[in-house]
């Protein structure tokens, strides 16, 4: 890893020193100072002994210490147009939650077609929101973070692969659509431990609409996910285990593993608006994903944002609500005891479900660098306890 971001380091101040002969470079970036500091004690609000990630708030990124590291970034992006319809695109990327260890996030070549088609292709970002190209770019977002109800940390949002990029007019409509192929492989962290997994064939749609004030978006992606690494080593052992203890068959059993199996067919859509008129601000975006015949339920989440610039201020008001209700159907041909271990199982896969209501204030006291703070409290759904907390910091681009 660290030999790779070595290289890629390398590489790139070998492309800056070049012969003049290159095409000119352009450098950019962007940077996030944060801080923050949840105000309660996270317990272990279901009594198994331990505080689970279905407990924790904010993805466990803050505590009762306040912390400068997990939501503060630092990011170098490296462009250069080569003529004739040729630019390439790179950049470098590092979070405090990872000891600013830096990682090559964006490194791809892109081609202009013609005046509405362009194609891109190498590692970008995979199109599974509506600020998907500008999710890590703080400065792009009103309050400290986008809503973690849809803007989770995906480890697959950045994939390897190619891209049909088209820009067009509709009457006084300006439309943007994407058509991708891409493919991920990386490690996917489940009950403490990391799994290796794939998501192989991902074929993603997007398309955005513009007319002034207004914006319309929506788009998905399907895939074929593996993640029979997790399922094998977290899944099936529980699952013989409990057959074992409570006299099931070994072909039920077997029949159980792969039932609630995790790999098969994926899918993720979002779809939402957007308005800004007259300095008041909306925006609503929902998303619906999950993989099909598996021990893992469909998630359904949105939020709404709703504010108000006042010159350099702006106030903003986020609710956002994350669902993951357990279906129990696809056990329904199976003996009461295989029910109540799949049905066991299957509580376990399920994500937090939680409401969090934000307060924004964000003052532009720069020209490229905003200040913000956020005092946001989280109820998690079915547990008993809500908890409150802060977030300030700036966000900058250069």
């Amino acid at each position: 890893m660290k030999k790779n971001i070595i290289t890629t380091s390398l590489l790139m101040a070998g492309i800056c020193i070049s012969s003049p002969s290159f095409a000119d470079i352009t450098f950019n970036g962007f940077a996030s100072i944060k801080a923050g500091v949840v105000f309660d004690d996270v317990d272990d609000l279901n009594g198994n002994g331990l505080v689970d990630s279905d407990e924790e708030i904010l993805g466990g990124l803050y505590d009762k210490d306040l912390s400068f590291k997990p939501e503060s970034i630092f990011a170098l992006q490296i462009s250069s147009d080569l003529g004739e319809g040729l630019s390439i695109t790179g950049q470098l990327y590092a979070e405090g939650r990872n000891d600013f260890d830096v990682e090559a996030r964006w490194a791809y070549l892109s081609y202009e077609l013609n005046d509405e088609w362009r194609i891109n292709a190498g590692r970008m970002v995979l199109p599974m929101f509506y600020k998907s190209e500008s999710e890590k770019i703080g400065y792009t977002v009103t309050g400290n973070r986008l809503p973690r109800s849809v803007y989770d940390d995906f480890n697959f949002s950045v994939v390897e692969g190619i891209r049909l990029n088209n820009s067009t007019e509709l009457g006084d409509w300006s439309v943007s659509s994407s058509f991708g192929y891409y493919s991920w492989e990386g490690d996917w962290n489940a009950f403490g431990d990391d799994y290796n997994s794939k998501f192989d064939k991902i074929f993603s749609v997007s398309t955005e609409f513009n007319y002034d004030w207004l914006t319309l978006f929506a788009g998905g992606f399907i895939t074929e996910i593996d993640l029979s690494q997790l399922s094998s080593g977290a899944v099936a052992p529980g699952i013989s285990a409990g057959a074992s203890a409570f006299g099931v068959s070994a072909d039920e059993t077997n029949e159980l593993i792969n039932t609630l199996g995790l790999s098969g067919d994926g899918e993720y859509y979002y779809l939402g608006a957007a308005i800004d008129y007259n300095d008041w601000l909306l925006t609503a975006e929902y998303a619906d994903y999950g993989i099909k015949d598996s021990g893992s339920t469909f998630i359904e989440a949105y939020y709404v944002m709703a504010g108000k610039r006042f010159n350099d201020y702006t106030v903003l008001y986020t609710y956002e609500d994350f669902d993951q209700t357990p279906e129990y159907s696809s056990l329904a041909g199976f003996t009461p005891a295989a029910q109540a271990i799949g049905a066991s199982v299957i509580d376990l896969l399920v994500e937090k479900n939680f409401k969090t209501q934000t307060l924004s204030l964000r003052y532009d006291f720069h020209s490229n660098a905003a200040f913000k703070i956020d005092v946001f409290s989280t109820k998690l759904n079915g547990l008993s306890k809500s908890y409150s907390g802060l977030s300030f910091g700036i966000d900058l681009v250069y």
